[in-house]
């Protein structure tokens, strides 16, 4: 199929249809909503459950209890009622607790407004930034991804807003971008290149900046909510294991190549070495993509890609992180030319994670890792080309 059936008017218009959708969509599901609770029985937001309670426990001096499923099932009912039947565990870092502790003290409803709002805002400000276009508002406010997570409560939106931000101001403003890094460490499974491309492509200064503020978010932390909170986390790590090994999150919701091939019946040990594997390979590709003097944008490209195949946990609103790949290579087109298929291909990245879930459930396919493993493909042979060219 031509590229060229993506023209400017299109690109203007289909934006605006779907960011229509998105909002009759939630306007619709919080009409029909009972209190804090939609009409499936579910809390508005999800997972904002755990993050809600685990706030209020913060807050009354309790932090270590969210990482107890017990006294956290216990502290979501009596903050959203005895009608919650399920239960939205907590396994972040208490650096994450001195993020969400503030939205304890409002009610359930605007605290997750609040949240959804201040990091939705957040992340389209970094993607702008990072892409230097103004239509780059419309595109991500329309990305299917901010439906997703608005649906799940997630903090998706700070995440991919962190490391777009960090890329952002790599070159421009090192200290901030070290900041931007360190305060993406409650999410570390997300960060495990960031530490590598940095050593290699000598940003010393971020590197140091990132490593700093790692150490005071988590000094803060720990003098806020005690070691008890820290040594509490660290015991839960296991449990949380051996909920991805078990299936307890269901394997159709996850997105990497571990939770495929669970899904396809291979044994925990066995489809977390070819996962290994392909994150190798990839971390591999981006090292190698960082090495060469090339337009930038490839650099973020391959590392807001090769990010997304690092870890076996990897849920659908995390792909948030693909408006980092997305915005830098239709940029770089721009500038450089498109390759065959490329618009395609970013058109493809850019609406999957919508049906990726419901795929997932029909045919168990590893449709993530292929799709990241094509746009990583398409970001090292511009890297050649443009090699060839200089």
């Amino acid at each position: 199929m031509s590229d060229k059936w993506l023209n400017r008017e299109r690109l203007t218009v289909y934006p605006r249809i779907f960011l229509a959708l998105y909002i009759l969509a939630i306007l619709f599901w919080l009409a029909m909503a009972d209190g804090v609770f939609d009409m499936l029985g579910r809390p508005l937001g999800t997972d904002f459950t755990s993050f809600y309670s685990a706030a209020r426990l913060a807050l009354s001096g309790q932090a270590s209890l969210a990482y107890d499923f017990v006294a956290h099932f216990h502290a979501e009912r009596t903050a959203l009622g005895a009608e919650l039947k399920n239960y939205y565990s907590f396994s972040y870092p208490p650096t994450f607790l001195l993020i969400v502790a503030p939205l304890g003290a409002l009610p359930y409803l605007p605290a997750l407004f609040i949240w959804q709002g201040l990091t939705l805002a957040f992340f389209v400000t970094m993607v702008r930034k990072l892409a230097g276009r103004r239509e780059a508002i419309m595109l991500t406010l329309a990305f299917p991804v901010v439906f997703i997570t608005l649906g799940h409560g997630q903090n998706a939106f700070l995440t991919a807003g962190l490391l777009a931000g960090a890329l952002h101001y790599l070159d421009r403003k090192p200290i901030v971008a070290g900041v931007l890094i360190g305060l993406l460490t409650f999410k570390p499974h997300l960060g495990v290149l960031i530490p590598f491309v940095l050593m290699l492509s000598g940003r010393w200064r971020v590197f140091f900046s990132a490593g700093v503020t790692t150490a005071l978010f988590a000094a803060l932390s720990w003098a806020v909510f005690g070691a008890e909170t820290w040594r509490a986390f660290l015991a839960s790590t296991g449990k949380a294991a051996e909920v991805l090994n078990q299936g307890q999150v269901a394997f159709h919701k996850m997105q990497s190549l571990f939770s495929a091939l669970r899904a396809l019946g291979m044994e925990p040990g066995a489809a977390f070495v070819a996962h290994t594997a392909l994150a190798l390979a990839a971390a591999g590709t981006v090292l190698w993509v960082w090495r060469q003097k090339v337009d930038v944008r490839l650099h973020y490209a391959a590392l807001g890609t090769g990010t997304l195949m690092m870890s076996p946990f990897l849920l659908d609103y995390d792909l948030a992180i693909l408006a980092v790949p997305i915005a830098c290579l239709a940029v770089h087109g721009q500038t450089h030319g498109y390759r065959a298929g490329l618009i395609n291909l970013l058109c493809v990245a850019y609406l999957a994670p919508l049906v990726l879930r419901r795929l997932n459930m029909l045919v168990a396919v590893p449709w993530t890792p292929i799709l990241l493993s094509f746009l990583l493909y398409q970001v090292a042979r511009a890297v050649s080309e443009q090699r060839k060219s200089n």
